[in-house]
C-alpha cells in the first residue's frame, strides 16, 4: 500500500445469519481510498453500503459478522494496522483522533438532554484529555468552521434544526482532525436547501482540515456535487469505480446508468 492510500480494503465478506441461512452483504470487496480524497459510495438500499461502513469502523452488530478480508488503514505519521484485526485500547486510541463516523439520523445522534458544547467535551476528552485546557477556544472555532455561530455551543439539540444538528456532527467528527471521516448518508431528510449547505460543509472540511472523506449515498446527485471518485455497490459489490465525471459522462455498468437517470431533471414527466 502506497503512502497515498490511507484505506486499503482486500475481500471484505460480511455476512448476516438468518432463520433461511446465511446472507452476504458485503461479497469480496476491494477498495483503495486515497488520502485527501473525496470518495463517494452510491448504490440503493439493501446494496450494502452502510454494512460496508460499520463494518470498516467495527461497530457491525450481530447477527452481522465479518466472515472474510482485511481492511489496512494508514493514519498519517503511523504504522498500518488492520482495523479487523485490532481491540480494546488500541481501538479506541484509533476512533475519533485517526478515524470517525457522521452517522445517519443526526436528529438521533445527539444527546438530548446536553448542552453541545459538553458534546463536544465528552469526545475530546475521552480521546485527548490533554486538550482541556484549549477546550474553550476549540468549541467556538469548530462551530464556526461548519458555519454555525457561537452560541449554538450553549443550546440543547432540540433548539436546532436538522441541518444545525447535522453541522455540529460534522464538528465533532473533525474535532480531533481524524486522518479519515466516514459520512453515512448525511442529507437523508434534509430539504434540498439544506442539503446543498451540507455538501458545501463537508468540501470545506476536507479544504480546511485535509481530512479525507468517504460519502455513502443513495443520491448520485450528492456524488456529482462532492464527490472526486465514485464507487458503485450493486448485491454486495463494486461493480464500477472511477473518477466521478468520467462515470457520469461514459458509465461502464448498467446499473450505474440506472442510477444515473434516476436523477431528477427539470421538464421530466413523472411516469
Amino acid at each position: 500500500m502506497s503512502d497515498d492510500t490511507v484505506l486499503e480494503v482486500a475481500g471484505l465478506e460480511v455476512t448476516y445469519s438468518t432463520n433461511r441461512g446465511d446472507v452476504r452483504a458485503v461479497d469480496g470487496l476491494d477498495l483503495s481510498v486515497r488520502r485527501g480524497e473525496i470518495l463517494g459510495i452510491a448504490g440503493e438500499s439493501g446494496s450494502g453500503k452502510s454494512t460496508l461502513a460499520v463494518a470498516l469502523l467495527r461497530l457491525l452488530k450481530p447477527p452481522g459478522r465479518v466472515t472474510a478480508g482485511s481492511v489496512v488503514f494508514r493514519p498519517a505519521g503511523q504504522s498500518p494496522v488492520d482495523l479487523l484485526k485490532v481491540h480494546g485500547e488500541q481501538l479506541r486510541v484509533l476512533r475519533w483522533s485517526a478515524l470517525s463516523y457522521l452517522p445517519q439520523g443526526s436528529m438521533n445522534s445527539l444527546n438530548p438532554v446536553m448542552r453541545i458544547q459538553d458534546q463536544f467535551r465528552d469526545v475530546i476528552l475521552e480521546h485527548a484529555p490533554e486538550r482541556k485546557e484549549a477546550l474553550s477556544e476549540m468549541i467556538p472555532r469548530l462551530l464556526g468552521q461548519v458555519g454555525l455561530e457561537p452560541r449554538v455551543a450553549r443550546m440543547y439539540p432540540h433548539e436546532l434544526s436538522g441541518g444545525m444538528k447535522q453541522r455540529v456532527l460534522m464538528a465533532i467528527c473533525v474535532a480531533l482532525e481524524p486522518d479519515l471521516v466516514i459520512a453515512d448518508e448525511p442529507t437523508t431528510a434534509l430539504d434540498v436547501t439544506i442539503q446543498r449547505v451540507i455538501l458545501q460543509s463537508l468540501a470545506d472540511l476536507r479544504r480546511d482540515f485535509g481530512v479525507t472523506l468517504m460519502v455513502i449515498s443513495h443520491d448520485m446527485g450528492v456524488h456529482a456535487q462532492l464527490v472526486d471518485r465514485v464507487a458503485v455497490m450493486y448485491e454486495g459489490r463494486l461493480v464500477e469505480v472511477g473518477d466521478v465525471h468520467q462515470v457520469f459522462k461514459d458509465p461502464q455498468h448498467s446499473y450505474t446508468r440506472q442510477l444515473i437517470d434516476s436523477i431528477p431533471k427539470l421538464g421530466r414527466r413523472a411516469s
